[in-house]
């Protein structure tokens, strides 16, 4: 709410670029919401909002979710299957060489 539109309208300028844009799209710059000078509270012909979205689940909300669901659980168990498998034998090398590389560097250091 502005307490002093008077007040504020002689402190405020709009610039000159926003009403050539008004002016490019056919907008109108003077008026109430549906562009009335004569009536302020003649409100016909005002832009409406969209309708309301409709209320509960649709089937296509109900579809996307399903869906959701079972590509939250596939993924769960392709985590578990990945975290559980075995380590081959190149891992476990790998793993054993650098463990020894990090305790012969720790104790040169000690």
């Amino acid at each position: 709410m502005v307490e002093a539109p008077d007040a504020l309208q002689q402190s405020l300028k709009i610039p000159e670029d926003h009403y050539k844009t008004c002016a490019d799209q056919n907008l109108p710059i003077a008026g109430n919401a549906a562009a009335n000078t004569k009536d302020f509270f003649d409100l016909s012909g005002e832009k409406l909002p969209p309708a309301r979205l409709p209320a509960g689940f649709t089937a296509r909300g109900i579809v996307a979710m399903v869906f959701s669901c079972i590509s939250a659980f596939l993924g769960l168990a392709v985590i578990v299957w990945y975290g559980t498998g075995e380590i081959g034998p190149i891992e476990v090398a790998t793993a054993r060489r650098t463990i020894a590389e990090a305790t012969s560097a720790t104790s040169k250091e000690l």
